[in-house]
Formats: structure tokens, sequence, C-alpha cells
């Protein structure tokens, strides 16, 4: 009898520490989806550029952990999540705001090339594509889906606003543009499928007229003929 009610209880206290468990994994998912993310970049013509993040959340989510999914709030740990062979970090900064008990991560960074943002491991979860097309540089920033994070409370609370300020004329965009920056406004909720962010921009690599290939062969012949006129004067 004794040792039936003890597996009994050893059962229940098991059943109970596997609730506990799948709890605290269901609270840490919902916890990852509530990083609102403000970044900006600057992308060059040779695909190089600049950027400067900023994340927050409020504090007592980073009560217990200071990660928060591909999120640091740890000054060097957020800094190592940035960093690869092609992102060099520069300044970062944690800092928390009393008035409405949110904690934040600032940081500034430089990239060899936006094809490649996806080595670091803050950007895991991003497609970034910058290449020639038919009417010019053709653009494509991609959030990859995240239904599980999409579809928690308050989801479409949570802001994930980006901009970026490209090197030319933006042709066209299915972002908000304002001369040659585009901005796409977004939550987490619009993460249920892909969010892409698209944009042609004119290509500033292909120069047309005197700026282009025709100045230096008029130079070149220009050259040529005073070269001969100071020959047929000797």
């Amino acid at each position: 009898m004794l040792k039936n009610n003890r597996f009994k209880l050893e059962f229940v206290f098991s059943k109970k520490v596997m609730l506990f468990a799948s709890v605290m994994v269901l609270f840490a998912v919902y916890l990852a989806g509530c990083v609102n993310v403000d970044q900006k970049t600057t992308l060059k013509q040779d695909g190089s550029g600049s950027m400067k993040v900023h994340y927050w959340t409020k504090m007592s989510n980073v009560k217990s952990s200071t990660e928060l999914g591909n999120f640091s709030f740890d000054k060097d740990k957020a800094k190592a999540n940035y960093t690869s062979s092609n992102t060099e970090v520069g300044d970062v900064k944690v800092e928390e705001k009393l008035e409405d008990s949110t904690k934040h991560v600032t940081l500034d960074l430089k990239f060899k090339n936006i094809n490649d943002i996806s080595s670091a491991k803050a950007f895991e979860k991003v497609k970034a594509s910058w290449k020639e097309g038919k009417d010019g540089m053709d653009f494509t920033y991609t959030l990859l889906k995240d239904t599980s994070n999409a579809g928690n409370m308050g989801a479409s609370d949570t802001k994930l606003d980006y901009e970026f300020d490209f090197p030319a004329e933006v042709l066209r965009t299915n972002g908000t543009k304002d001369q040659q920056k585009v901005k796409w406004n977004k939550t987490l909720a619009d993460l249920k499928n892909d969010i892409d962010m698209t944009a042609t921009v004119k290509n500033e690599g292909k120069k047309c007229g005197l700026f282009g290939m025709e100045l230096p062969l008029i130079m070149l012949a220009g050259l040529a003929v005073m070269s001969i006129r100071v020959r047929r004067k000797k």
C-alpha cells in the first residue's frame, strides 16, 4: 500500500515538474517576442554600409535573464550577437528608462556586404539581397516568418520599424518613400508571414554621357591630337 502511494506521489510530482517546465518554455517563447526594434541603415552602391540598431523591452521581461531569443540585454553579448566576419560593431549602450520601466540597447555597426548580413547571429532570421536588375539595383530585406511569436498576446503592439537610406533615387518600393529614404513600419503580428521589404534604386554604378565612358575617350583623343601637333611643330 505504501509503495503504491509513493508511486502515485512520484507520478503526480513528475507531472507537475513536466507541466512547470512546459510553462517555462512557453513563457520564454512569449518573452522572445516582446522586443521592439528600430533599425536604421545607410546602404552604399557597392553593398557596404552602416546601421544603427535600437531594441527594447519591459524591464520585467529581463529580470531573470538577459537573453530574449536572438536579443541580448548584456553589453558584451549584444556586441557578440551582431559581430561577424562581415560586420564590425562600434558603440554599444545599455540603459534603463524608469519612466516607462523599459530596458534599451543601442548599437552602431558597419557591414561589408548587405548580402552577407545573416552571417551575424542577430540577423540569422533575415535574408537580404542587393543586386543589379533590369531597371536598376533591386533591393530585398526579408524578415523570416515567426508564427509562434506572431500569435502572442500583444504582438500587434510590438513595433518593428526599419529605415533604409539608399545611395540614389528610389524608383519604386513597397515601403514609404521620402527622397532616398524608405521606411517600413511593421509589428510582430505581421510575422505570421515573411515580411518582404523591397525597392528598386537607380543604378549609380552606370554613368552616361560625358560622365561615363565617353569622357575618358574624348580626353584620350584630345591628348593624341595635341601629341601629333607637337610632333609636326618639331
